[in-house]
């Protein structure tokens, strides 16, 4: 249902690119550029440690490990070639682990999941915060804070923001059913439902694709593979058996202030920074401010590589500067969904300051040179922090980059395209590939050349030029494990966590052929059932008019009615100029087919399609006119791969 981060090709042995000399040079000079004496945060990440998971194992319901924290522990001494000794450096840090007290009456589980999750001590029970990406690792959470603190129910859970690593585990906390009834407060931003389904289900598919380059799920953890992904670990089972519930209370007002069973919070609503839907708060009486994402120990994304919608930097910039007026006099700890915490008012204001301005700078800097002319390409390449926010640990582009930003604000504001005529209608790439390699010369004399640049060490060119003779002969494995050099010694040089990620899993399919690899059918079938059982009557036919393959559909008209018994949602559905849409206002209009049933009943007629009979035959089920009509909606559907190409056509 959400971003599930599978293993589509086994962790075989794969053979991959020795560290260059010109890779091996760029990174033993990191050590000088940076202040690697520097171990203030190392201390903080360490601070308050309770306990950790004896085995560093949790495993799924199946007994399938799906967190090992030990798989890490070759990061360790001095980063080798492989790996930019700054992302080495947060990677060890990333693997302190377990329960720590943050604050009098505040715990925090980090390095069971990408996210944190955290635990505030109230009157009679705990207040979840940011409940994790599944359930399975957050309840393994909650039992360490019954274990070694105290043995309390959860009263109330916030979601700070609607993405999955901070909702998708609530279930491992408290049960839908204690949500639903009301016995356990959910507190969201405005909007996070809608926005939680938009980006998790509608385009899950194609962001779940992207997310395994992003967070290098196929890759080995190793030296030469997935070592941190900046925020936290990317685990095999990230995104395992994830939820998206309905909240109970949505914060819609900065300075809003709900009591949750003598714990006082005060809210900041930040729309469209680190996600569409999204607040911070404020615990008074712990002197602690929770900022959810949009301040960690690193420099964030304004537009995350797996695909999201372009996030406003200028507002970004403006809500921490909000927070440092609403909360920063009386702060002594900030405690963000990723990373580790910023302890003492002093250290938290000028962590806040810093962060405000990077995301300010690059905004205005962007806008400055887009004024001059420069096209995003070119700002990228120009812009680079000044030495007062680039020396902070906690502003080194372990996730987001400094570049990648600068082409995220300027389609922000601009779009996609630079002013070029040039670059306004391109030919498709494969059709412009086969002529690229024409003009070189040839396949054998683009390779040629491409070696010599590969000796130079230029590796981003090699890379380039490459891609379009791989797009223009796919089977060309000389170009592929060429190419697959190339983005393994940029990935080898890169801070960025995510970057190293996204190139290593490139190279690896190129050097592994994917077409043919096994789909998680199964795992395929079960994430569409659950989606169709969590979402709302509307929700779901949102997703099935996204799947609907307009050019089969293409004369077609179907009318059919779906009344849902149990949530007393009647929705007509209409198929007409090869579009789907929904109506719950037009009770007269008459239909081909009509079913009444539980919304459970929907979920497996059409996730399991082979049950429909007895589907049919069910008492709590009642249908009139030709079934036929609704296997006919379901063969214009077109359920996409989850693993289509990325590197080759």
């Amino acid at each position: 249902m959400l971003l599930t981060f599978t293993k589509a090709i086994a962790q075989s042995d794969l053979k991959q690119s020795e560290a260059t000399p010109a890779t091996t040079k760029i990174n033993e000079s990191i050590y000088s550029q940076l202040n690697f004496a520097d171990t203030l945060d190392i201390a903080d990440a360490h601070r308050g440690f309770i306990a950790t998971i004896a085995d560093g194992i949790i495993k799924d319901e199946n007994g399938r490990p799906i967190v090992n924290t030990k798989l890490f522990d070759f990061i360790k001494g001095k980063s080798p070639a492989t790996v930019n000794p700054s992302l080495w450096r947060q990677a060890k840090i990333g693997n302190i682990n377990g329960l720590f007290k943050v604050a009098d009456g505040i715990y925090q589980v980090r390095g069971l999941d990408l996210a944190n999750i955290a635990f505030i001590e109230s009157n009679t029970g705990y207040i979840v915060v940011d409940p994790l990406t599944n359930a399975v690792a957050s309840s393994v959470a909650y039992d360490l804070i019954k274990k070694y603190v105290k043995d309390k129910p959860v009263v109330a859970v916030i979601s700070t923001h609607s993405h999955s690593d901070h909702f998708g585990g609530i279930e491992g906390v408290v049960s839908a059913a204690d949500i639903a009834s009301g016995k356990v407060k959910y507190i969201t931003p405005a909007h996070f439902f809608d926005e939680a389904v938009s980006e998790h289900v509608l385009l899950g598919n194609v962001m779940g694709r992207r997310a395994g380059y992003q967070f290098g799920s196929s890759l080995p953890i190793s030296e030469k593979g997935q070592v941190d992904a900046g925020i936290g670990k990317a685990y095999l089972g990230t995104g395992a058996k994830s939820t998206i519930l309905k909240p109970t209370d949505e914060i819609s007002s900065t300075g809003q202030t709900l009591v949750i069973d003598g714990i006082e919070l005060v809210f900041q609503i930040t729309p469209d920074t680190e996600a569409p839907s999204a607040f911070t708060f404020y615990v008074p009486s712990k002197k602690a401010y929770f900022p959810a994402d949009i301040t960690l120990r690193t420099f964030h994304n304004i537009l995350t590589p797996r695909g999201a919608k372009a996030r406003d930097a200028k507002g970004w910039s403006k809500y921490i500067d909000e927070s440092i007026d609403l909360f920063g006099k009386n702060v002594e700890v900030i405690i963000p969904g990723h990373n580790w915490p910023v302890f003492g008012q002093e250290k938290s204001i000028s962590f806040l300051e810093k962060q405000r301005d990077a995301y300010k700078y690059l905004h205005d800097q962007t806008i400055r040179l887009a004024n001059k002319g420069l096209n995003a390409d070119e700002i990228a390449e120009e812009i680079k922090f000044p030495e007062e926010l680039s020396k902070e640990w906690y502003l080194r582009e372990y996730y987001g980059t400094v570049a990648h930003n600068a082409k995220a604000i300027y389609q922000y504001y601009l779009g996609w395209w630079d002013g070029n005529p040039a670059d306004y209608n391109k030919l498709p790439q494969t059709e412009s590939a086969k002529r690229y390699v024409e003009w070189f010369g040839g396949e054998k004399e683009a390779l040629k050349k491409a070696k010599i640049a590969y000796g130079k060490g230029e590796y981003r060119w090699v890379a380039e030029v490459l891609k379009h003779v791989v797009f223009a002969n796919p089977k060309n494995q000389e170009a592929r494990d060429l190419q697959a050099s190339a983005f393994e010694q940029i990935a080898y040089q890169s801070e960025s966590g995510i970057w190293r990620n996204i190139y290593l899993t490139g190279a690896k399919e190129l050097r592994q052929d994917i077409s043919n690899a096994p789909l998680a059918n199964q795992a395929q079938k079960e994430k569409w059932e659950r989606a169709l059982n969590r979402l709302s009557p509307e929700n779901i036919f949102d997703l099935l008019a996204v799947s609907v393959d307009g050019k089969k559909a293409e004369g077609k008209k179907l009318t059919l009615r779906f009344n849902f018994t149990d949530k007393g949602k009647n929705i007509l559905v209409y198929l007409k100029n090869g579009v789907l849409n929904y109506s719950l206002a037009r009770p007269e209009v008459v239909t081909e087919f009509s079913i009444s049933l539980p919304q459970e009943k929907f979920a497996e007629l059409f996730s399991r399609p082979e049950n429909a009979i007895a589907i049919f035959q069910s008492p709590d089920v009642k249908f009139e006119g030709n079934p036929v009509k609704l296997k006919e909606l379901a063969q214009y559907l077109d359920l996409a791969s989850t693993n289509w190409n990325i590197v080759t056509p």
